[in-house]
């Protein structure tokens, strides 16, 4: 291990700390991979999951989270389950959420936000494996949606603008900046982005060149905080063999000069950085899909020096979209999911054994007044009278920031700045032994805005109040929207046997946002009265800030355009300083998704519904609609002709065939909502999922 590494991170921003005293890392032998599942005699079978899915690691519930990739035989459906792994206790956990994204395959590289203990999923492929609505991809496919362990509850934020990051491509979290870093992907242009969860804002970073090519699949990709920079190496198709670092504060990729390297033609590297001993781990097919025995490779990046583990055993070969590798800092311990033709495997390995660096200061928080910042934190667990030191940086963007201390060798755990600086967001961080996450003097995103249309020219907006003692007012904007019917947008009227001029099939534009309050207001309701759906569509301005036209070969030139104006709004906190937080998901004015859907299986061929009532208010009922097999041939059937006005509905048609459900909303003028996230009825591979799913299921 490099000297002082773990002291070093503890340093520099809390990174692979722990909260409370630490734990002994679990015995593992070092330098060599143990196959940890599946086990004979678990209690539980192996959910024997597909590949193509990603993972995140949540310190402190320490499980796994696993989401999306195909189904346990390979190339099946594109699915958005949420799933959990305690690596101990060798035990899956099938969560069922309130809703879900769309169901995506090549999705490896979504990533763990460890300050705010949120999973982030990107988009990836959807719609070409079968089993899903062209509807719910069209309307609920956001850039960015989190899962919340805490409470089960996937939410999409929505930002706008946004980047459409490309399936496989590469992410990596910077714990030092708190922010998302990606790059590549399959057919992606817009080179290295990143990702503020806190401010619900992409930046596109446009470096000088030289840099690796913007469209690589599967990139070998990943954070190495003790040198504080982006590794790449490798791909999925292409040949290029150099490994690339980037620099986010600097804006900068530079090729490593390396004597030898790992294979890196089309060989579909998967990389993790050992925060404890200070190195990149690489896990690659020795020729690709020609040979596909995996080889491990070590990068010391401080040392410019690649170098070939000779181990034994190896995982065993598997494809080259099959493997997710992640580093698991409070047990020094690499996770690889190998996705073999018959197993769903999970290998660990120890690198080298590692000093367990100092306990993180937990719960800083910093409070802002009309002329100061008042900061409060606790004190570390197991450290007897620390001395903090706070310190204080000033930022439009968290990787401009410039930390300096402004108070030293304090006792108590409270501290006031009363000189905050002006303008832009101030961020301060604790130090004592091991650091603090770091925090900023701004709102955070208000989450769960709901959109409520009373009448054709009355808009209720309410959000809930936020958690932070410091707020001043709340912010609300609207912007014009322009969107298809499910009458015209091809794709779904395909598919869908009751197509029409009241349900939205796609958004076409969405235009600028205007505030429509000029000061912050107290309340956390807001109603729109200067707005008359009844007018119909609008065309907003370019340039517009979303939404995707179609092709006219994509349109049915009979279809009936959608019946009503539509508009997109959104929430923006103010704190006492002044400072406004990242703006919210942008809401339509058509009800959204139906929550917490489930089916439940009755007898030979009946399936009973059950579902929470919509949040919005002026909802006259539900519709019904049944997945009747799983290709775009299969039609899509509205089972319901009037909207039902209770939330359980019995399918007496379903049969003994496999089907699956969706349920949407239909507001006061009749506007259907998006649709759910879907439900199976004696789905395939159910044999996997009886362990796991009670007599409910999703």
């Amino acid at each position: 291990m490099v000297p002082g590494i773990a002291a070093f991170l503890a340093l520099a921003s809390g990174v692979a700390t722990a909260v409370g005293s630490p734990s002994p890392d679990p015995p593992h032998p070092v330098l060599k991979w143990v196959k940890h599942h599946p086990r004979e005699g678990a209690a539980k079978p192996s959910p024997r999951l597909g590949y193509e899915g990603s993972y995140g690691y949540d310190w402190l519930t320490k499980l796994l989270i696993r989401h999306a990739g195909h189904n346990q035989g390979g190339g099946g459906e594109q699915n958005a389950e949420v799933w959990t792994y305690d690596l101990e206790a060798d035990a899956w956990t099938l969560r069922e959420p309130n809703d879900a994204p769309p169901g995506t395959c090549c999705d490896q590289q979504n990533v763990f936000h460890d300050a705010l203990r949120k999973f982030i999923r990107f988009p990836a492929f959807s719609g070409s494996h079968g089993w899903q609505s062209p509807r719910e991809i069209n309307l609920k496919n956001s850039s960015i949606w989190t899962y919340d362990l805490d409470t089960n509850t996937w939410r999409y934020l929505r930002p706008c603008p946004e980047v459409w990051p490309a399936p496989l491509r590469g992410a990596a979290y910077d714990p030092h900046h708190q922010v998302v870093v990606l790059h590549g992907g399959e057919g992606s242009n817009h080179g290295t982005v990143v990702y503020d969860l806190y401010t619900n804002t992409w930046t596109e970073m446009k470096p000088k060149p030289p840099a690796p090519a913007p469209n690589l699949s599967q990139p070998g990709f990943t954070y190495d905080a003790v040198n504080r920079l982006f590794v790449l190496f490798g791909s999925q198709f292409q040949d290029d063999e150099r490994t690339w670092v980037y620099d986010l504060r600097r804006n900068s990729w530079r090729i490593m000069d390396l004597q030898e390297h790992p294979p890196g033609k089309q060989t579909s590297p998967i990389l993790a950085a050992d925060t404890r001993n200070g190195i990149v781990l690489c896990s690659v097919q020795r020729a690709g899909e020609k040979d596909k025995t995996l080889e491990t490779w070590v990068l010391d990046v401080a040392k410019n020096k690649w170098t070939r583990l000779d181990l034994d055993p190896v995982p065993d070969p598997s494809g080259s979209r099959n493997r997710m590798l992640m580093y698991l800092p409070d047990k020094n311990l690499f996770v690889l999911e190998n996705r073999t033709d018959q197993e769903q495997q999970l290998w660990t390995f120890r690198y080298a054994e590692a000093p367990a660096p100092p306990p993180r200061v937990p719960g800083l928080k910093a409070v802002a007044k009309p002329d100061a910042v008042a900061l409060s934190w606790e004190a570390p667990v197991g450290e007897a009278r620390p001395r903090y030191t706070v310190l204080r940086g000033q930022g439009a963007k968290p990787w401009e920031v410039e930390f300096k201390p402004i108070a030293q060798d304090l006792e108590p755990t409270t501290f006031t700045d009363t000189s905050p600086l002006k303008g832009e967001p101030c961020f301060y961080q604790v130090r004592a032994t091991g650091a603090s996450f770091i925090v900023r003097a701004q709102p955070a995103v208000v989450n769960d805005v709901v959109v409520s249309v009373l009448g054709p020219k009355q808009v209720e907006v309410v959000w809930p109040k936020a958690e932070a003692e410091d707020g001043s007012g709340y912010l609300v904007e609207r912007a014009e929207v322009a969107a298809y019917s499910t009458d015209e947008v091809l794709r779904v009227k395909q598919r869908y046997r009751h197509t029409s001029e009241f349900a939205v099939g796609r958004i076409r534009r969405i235009g600028q946002f205007q505030r429509l309050t000029p000061q912050p207001i107290a309340e956390t309701r807001f109603v729109d009265d200067s707005v008359d759906l009844s007018a119909g569509q609008k065309a907003p301005a370019e340039p517009g800030l979303g939404g995707s036209a179609l092709k006219p070969d994509q349109l049915d030139p009979n279809g009936k355009p959608y019946s009503f104006a539509t508009y997109a709004y959104r929430v923006i906190a103010v704190n006492r300083l002044g400072v406004a937080g990242g703006p919210s998901a942008l809401v339509f004015t058509y009800p959204s998704a139906v929550q917490h859907l489930f089916a439940k299986e009755e007898g030979a061929g009946t399936t009973r519904l059950k579902w929470a009532a919509s949040r919005e208010k002026a909802v006259k009922g539900y519709l019904v609609y049944r997945q009747d097999g799983r290709w775009d041939k299969d039609p899509i059937s509205l089972l319901t002709p009037e909207p039902v006005a209770a939330t359980e509905f019995l399918d007496e048609t379903a049969g003994g065939a496999t089907r699956r459900y969706e349920v949407v909303a239909v507001d006061a003028l009749g506007q259907e909502g998006e649709p759910s996230q879907p439900v199976w009825s004696r789905r395939e591979w159910r044999a996997f999922y009886k362990p796991y799913t009670g007599e409910w299921h999703q």
